[in-house]
């Protein structure tokens, strides 16, 4: 019987860098696939465009059976502190709308969805609808095309979205996976706190070694390896 193919995808190698080692994942075909057996992974590039082309491109030619989604975020709630591993369920485009004077639009708001899947419009918002059991938070996000850090910033985006990690990838994947109906979870390592910028206050070696251990942990159960 042919083993599930499991995908992980990442914007950056280091990022993912104790996995790769872990399960002796080799370069592939291209400078951006690793692979060992059945498990591949990915690096797309950092942001919302490179994370849609790099895997809607892979997309193209392979079908893998589960696909995750893996780096660090920062946290807007103080119950995530810096080294926290998450599990994002819900993720959005923060900044996909448009502005009417002081007010923001919506893509519902303006009648234009993202994503049509079985007769449901997706807008600015991506779900996943069969989360993992892996005891960890289960949390809600933006995606930015600018990380916050400025005081303003921060509150205009804690009130419109109020929701609890940003990333600079996650609600493109989601998108990419809903309209391929493909099994995924997104597993974040917490870097910093989203406050005014502060470099001194992240933790991003924590952040990476903590996601990771559960990552490793996660891939050995799903594809069988054991390293």
């Amino acid at each position: 019987m042919k083993k599930a193919e499991i995908l992980l995808v990442a914007a950056t190698l280091p990022e993912i860098l104790p996995t790769i080692e872990t399960f002796f994942l080799l370069p592939a075909d291209s400078p951006r696939i690793f692979s060992s057996g059945n498990l591949i992974a990915l690096i797309t590039g950092v942001g919302m465009v490179n994370t849609a082309f790099h895997l809607g491109k892979y997309l193209a030619m392979h079908s893998p059976d589960f696909v995750v989604n893996a780096g660090i975020a920062g946290s807007f709630d103080p119950l995530f502190s810096p080294g926290t591993v998450v599990e994002i369920t819900e993720d959005t485009f923060s900044e996909m709308g448009a502005e009417d004077h002081e007010d923001f639009l919506t893509m519902e708001k303006m009648g234009f969805p993202l994503l049509e899947v079985e007769n449901t419009q997706y807008f600015n918002t991506f779900y996943n609808p069969f989360p993992t059991v892996l005891p960890i938070p289960k949390v809600t996000a933006i995606t930015v095309n600018t990380v916050h850090g400025s005081e303003s910033s921060i509150l205009k985006a804690r009130s419109r979205w109020n929701k609890q990690v940003e990333t600079m990838e996650g609600a493109a994947f989601f998108q990419i996976m809903m309209a391929e109906n493909l099994p995924f979870c997104a597993l974040r390592g917490i870097s910093n706190y989203v406050e005014p910028r502060n470099r001194a206050n992240w933790n991003i070696r924590d952040a990476v070694m903590n996601m990771n251990s559960v990552l490793i942990d996660f891939l050995k159960e799903k594809t069988g390896i054991n390293s």
